[in-house]
């Protein structure tokens, strides 16, 4: 079955942008926050560029990094809450403003660093080909 190019990149920008989305407001306890703001219009950025450029391989592993650091708070989260509980069991971390901030900005930073890594690595496996 013959499927378009345009159609293949509208839905792969589509799932990308929704898991950056979805990924980078995981901290958040309230989805109505104006944090949300940063992965969805970071993401929209970053998935127009890659879009435009024709990168959407090194943009899918780049969203992958992303939730490998997702993967890795969770973890880290869960060990320290079983490792070092206080009097009780900690709060999740979208409980803390200054945290649930740090952590969306951190997660859209992990996506954009890990994009320029993958970008700037096609780029030199090009030029040495």
């Amino acid at each position: 079955m013959f499927v378009p190019d345009s159609l293949r990149t509208a839905v792969a920008v589509a799932v990308y942008w929704a898991a950056i989305a979805l990924g980078g407001s995981v901290l958040l306890s309230d989805p109505t926050s104006p944090l949300v703001a940063v992965p969805v219009l970071g993401g929209g950025a970053v998935v127009a560029h890659a879009a435009r450029a024709d990168r959407l391989v090194e943009l899918g592993y780049a969203v992958g990094t992303m939730w490998i650091a997702v993967l890795a708070l969770s973890i880290g989260t869960g060990v320290v809450d079983i490792v070092a509980p206080p009097d009780g069991e900690i709060a999740p971390l979208a409980d803390y403003p200054g945290v649930a901030a740090i952590g969306t900005f951190g997660l859209v930073a992990v996506l954009v660093a890990a994009y320029a890594a993958f970008l700037r690595r096609s780029a030199e496996r090009g030029t040495a080909e």
